[in-house]
C-alpha cells in the first residue's frame, strides 16, 4: 500500500509541472562582439536601445559562450546540443557547397520543437551544408545544377519553412533557397574583393535576383512575414533567425550609413538594432509578444580584420575587456552577449551563470517536458531553472573550440588551453612563435579575466589542473558531457590538440 502511495505521488510530481509553450524568436548575429552592444559595454561607441529594451525585459547572461570561435561549429551546436569537435568537421567551417554536416539520424532542435506541436521555420544564412544537385557526375560547384531541389537542408533537419542562403555572404553561390529550392538560376559573377576587408566577397556566381545589400533586408523582410503569419495559428511557433550581419561584406542600408562615429561596422550594427525593434513592434502588434521568448546572441566574437584596430583608437572595443577575436580560443573568440528577454515575465536582469548556446536544447526541452533520449543533446545543460526561476543552471565547466580546432575547458574559475598559442588569427599563430611559449596555458577567469597572465606552471594549480585533464578526457571518450550512457563520436578520439596530456593521463 505504502509502495502504490510512492508511486502515485511521484506520478503527480511529474504531472504537476506543467509545459509551457511560448513562442521563440531566436536571433543569431553573424560576428557580433560582446563589446558591441551598450547593455554589455556601457563604453561602446555603438548605441543598441533596441536591443538594451530586450535585456529590461530580460536576462542578461555576462559569461556566455558560443561552443566554437568560428560559425559552421557553433550552429551545429546549437541546433544539436552537441559538441562540433565530436564530428568529423575537426577545424575550420564549411563551404558554400559543403555536404550536409548533421548526420540525418541526429535529431535537431527543431525536430524537438516540431513533436512537440511547433511550427518550426529558418530564416537567414545556414552553413551547415546541404547536398545540392549536379549534373551528370559533377560535383564540383560549376556542375550545380540550381534547378534541381537541395537534400539534407533545413526542412530535412526539422524546419516546415525556409529562407536564406547557403554559407556567409561573402561565401558562393549567392543565391537565396527557400525551402528546397534556389529562387533563381545564377545568371552573372560576383568580382571577389578582397583589399577592402570590411567588403571582403571571395567571388563567384551568383542568382539573378541577389544583390548582397539587399541580402540583410531580405531577411529581415521574410522573418517579419512570418511572424504576421503565425498571427492566426493555434501553434505556438520556433523562429530560428541566424542573420548575415555584422559579417563582411559590411553593407548597411543607406538609411543607416554614418549612424556611428566609428564607421560602417558600427552602422550595420545599429541596422541589427532596428531590426530588434521592428520584431518586437510586430508581435507588440500582433499581441503575440507577452506570449514570445526572444533570445538575442551572436555565434561567435567579431572578426578583427574588419578594421578593429582603427575602431579601439577611436575607443570601441569590440571585444570589450577580453582578449582576442573571432577563431581564437581566447576568451573574445567566443565570449558572445547573450539575452533571453520575456516581456511581463524578467525585469531587467543579469546572471553570471556559465552557460553556452549548445545549452538551450537541453533548456527549451525541459521547458516544454520533453524527455531527452540517449544520443540526443549530449552536450546540452539546461538554463530553464534559471529561466523559471526555480533554481541554477548544473553545468558546472564547459569546452571551447578554436578556429584550428584546439581546446579548452573551462571551470567557474579556471581556463584551461590545451595549446600554447591562440588557435585562431591572433599571436601567436605561427608555429615559430607558438614554439617560444609553453605547451599550455592557465587562466584564473575570475582574477584575470583578460587573460594576460598564464599560470600553468603555479603549483597552487597542480590538482585543479590534473582535474581538468582528467576530465577533458572523460568527455572525449564517453562521447557526451552530460549524465547518461556512454555513447560514440563521429571519428575515433584523435585529436592532436590534446594528445599531450591524453598520454600524460594513460
Amino acid at each position: 500500500m505504502n509502495k502504490l502511495i510512492t508511486i502515485s505521488s511521484a506520478l503527480f510530481a511529474v504531472t504537476a509541472v506543467k509545459a509551457q509553450t511560448p513562442n521563440i524568436v531566436f536571433i543569431l548575429a553573424d560576428d557580433l562582439g560582446y563589446g558591441d552592444i551598450s547593455a554589455f559595454n556601457p563604453e561602446s561607441k555603438i548605441h543598441t536601445p533596441n536591443i538594451d529594451k530586450l535585456a529590461g525585459h530580460g536576462i542578461a547572461f555576462t559569461d556566455a559562450h558560443a561552443s566554437s570561435a568560428l560559425s559552421t561549429p557553433s550552429r551545429y551546436s546549437l541546433l544539436t546540443g552537441r559538441y562540433p569537435w565530436r564530428t568529423k568537421l575537426k577545424r575550420g567551417g564549411l563551404n558554400g557547397d559543403s555536404p550536409a554536416m548533421i548526420d540525418p539520424e541526429r535529431r535537431t532542435i527543431a525536430q524537438m520543437f516540431s513533436a512537440n506541436g511547433y511550427n518550426t521555420a529558418c530564416i537567414g544564412k545556414w552553413h551547415l551544408g546541404w547536398d545540392w544537385g549536379y549534373t551528370d557526375n559533377g560535383r564540383s560547384m560549376k556542375d550545380i545544377d540550381f534547378s534541381l531541389p537541395i537534400k539534407n537542408g533545413p526542412t530535412d533537419r526539422g524546419f516546415d519553412y525556409y529562407f536564406g542562403i547557403p554559407a556567409s555572404l561573402d561565401i558562393s553561390p549567392y543565391v537565396y533557397v527557400e525551402n528546397n529550392k534556389a529562387t533563381s538560376i545564377p545568371d552573372h559573377v560576383i568580382e571577389p574583393q578582397k583589399k577592402n576587408l570590411a567588403l571582403l566577397m571571395h567571388g563567384g556566381m551568383a542568382g539573378a535576383d541577389f544583390k548582397p545589400e539587399e541580402c540583410f533586408p531580405n531577411i529581415i523582410r521574410h522573418s517579419l512575414n512570418y511572424i504576421n503569419e503565425q498571427k492566426g495559428s493555434k501553434k505556438p511557433f520556433f523562429l530560428y533567425l541566424p542573420i548575415t550581419a555584422p559579417h563582411t561584406p559590411i553593407l548597411p542600408s543607406k538609411e543607416f550609413q554614418g549612424k556611428t562615429s566609428i564607421g560602417p561596422y558600427g552602422d550595420f550594427v545599429v541596422m541589427i538594432d532596428d531590426m530588434v525593434r521592428q520584431i518586437v513592434e510586430t508581435l507588440k502588434k500582433n499581441k503575440q509578444l507577452d506570449n514570445t521568448i526572444i533570445v538575442f546572441a551572436s555565434d561567435n566574437g567579431c572578426a578583427a580584420y574588419i578594421g578593429v584596430k582603427d575602431m579601439e583608437r577611436q575607443g570601441h572595443f569590440p571585444s570589450y575587456i577580453y582578449k582576442g577575436y573571432k577563431s581564437d580560443i581566447y576568451e573574445g573568440g567566443h565570449r558572445i552577449p547573450l539575452i533571453v528577454s520575456w516581456k511581463g515575465k524578467y525585469g531587467k536582469e543579469t546572471n553570471n551563470s556559465l552557460v553556452s548556446l549548445i545549452d538551450f536544447y537541453a533548456t527549451f526541452a525541459e521547458m516544454l517536458n520533453h524527455n531527452l533520449e540517449t544520443e540526443e543533446a549530449v552536450d546540452s545543460y539546461s538554463m530553464w531553472p534559471i529561466l523559471s526561476k526555480k533554481g541554477t543552471s548544473t553545468r558546472k565547466d564547459l569546452v571551447h573550440e578554436a578556429g584550428e580546432g584546439y581546446l579548452s575547458l573551462r571551470t567557474s574559475q579556471l581556463k584551461l588551453v590545451f595549446y600554447g598559442g591562440s588557435g585562431g588569427w591572433t599571436y601567436p599563430v605561427k608555429p615559430v612563435d607558438v614554439a617560444k611559449f609553453p605547451p599550455m596555458q592557465l587562466f584564473d577567469i575570475v582574477k584575470d579575466p583578460s587573460e594576460k597572465e598564464n599560470i600553468i606552471g603555479d603549483k597552487r594549480y597542480e590538482n585543479e589542473v590534473k582535474e581538468m585533464k582528467r576530465t577533458m578526457k572523460k568527455y572525449l571518450e564517453e562521447g557526451r558531457s552530460t549524465p547518461g550512457e556512454k555513447v560514440s563520436n563521429d571519428t575515433e578520439n584523435s585529436w592532436n590538440q590534446v594528445k599531450i596530456f591524453m598520454q600524460e593521463e594513460e
